[in-house]
């Protein structure tokens, strides 16, 4: 229900405090004090509502101590303003699962052990996949890469590669931590957004993380659900 102009900047209040419980609860309590509000506005994972999370709490600050002047609100916040703290509120409560943003298994272009190296690579290209998880007895043994083939290539000569290769024959270079500059991470299903966000900015200047696959267990034995690259969350 869209509030009426009288309760309008009670009911904005009444979001602000909701927003304000529920990052209590996400951080469990702020042992250095503080605003919780300001914890998140300060965090990495708010930067798409930063500045409007910052007149917002201007605004509460405004009508918590200067809330009228001559009997009459000095602010009205929107109906838009009201919502956009109840969007907020949501997020915080239950933020999105990776699981839901990602590219789920029936999506993504898989291969076996005993597949054809050449056919693999020509599905990469036409279906846009650079990584392709090899997936032996449900579980995640490997992935396959341009860069595995560049690695096996460097190792053995190019002489070594032939049209009739299978993937199995890339043997230990299919391993993720084998791959020479990128590196895989693994999540469980519980993981969120900002758990996925988080993998990939963190830091590491010798190898990049090129995909997140999520798997019912979290591990790479697991059986993968879905997965991610960085591509992925520029939209969240």
């Amino acid at each position: 229900m869209i509030p009426t102009e009288t309760d309008r900047a009670d009911e904005f209040l009444d979001r602000y405090r909701a927003l304000e419980e529920a990052l209590i609860k996400k951080y469990g309590g702020d042992e250095r004090g503080g605003s919780p509000v300001v914890r998140f506005i300060n965090s990495r994972e708010s930067e798409p509502w930063r500045e409007r999370l910052n007149l917002c709490r201007e605004i509460r600050n405004l009508l918590s101590h200067h809330a009228e002047f001559g009997g009459e609100r000095v602010i009205q916040p929107s109906d838009k303003l009201i919502k956009f703290l109840n969007d907020v509120g949501e997020y915080v409560s239950r933020p999105p699962l990776a699981l839901e943003c990602s590219t789920l298994f029936a999506d993504i272009l898989k291969t076996t052990p005993s597949q054809k190296s050449l056919t693999v690579m020509k599905k990469m290209e036409r279906q846009g996949f650079s990584h392709v998880p090899v997936i032996e007895n449900g579980g995640c043994t490997g992935v396959f890469s341009t860069g595995t083939v560049f690695s096996y290539a460097l190792i053995n000569g190019m002489d070594s590669l032939r049209d009739d290769m299978l993937i199995r024959d890339f043997g230990e270079l299919l391993y993720p931590e084998r791959h020479s500059t990128e590196r895989f991470s693994f999540v469980s299903k519980d993981a969120t957004i900002s758990d996925v966000r988080e993998l990939f900015e963190r830091a590491n200047t010798r190898k990049r993380l090129a995909a997140v696959f999520i798997t019912d267990n979290g591990s790479q034995g697991g059986r993968i659900l879905g997965m991610m690259t960085a591509a992925d969350l520029i939209s969240y």
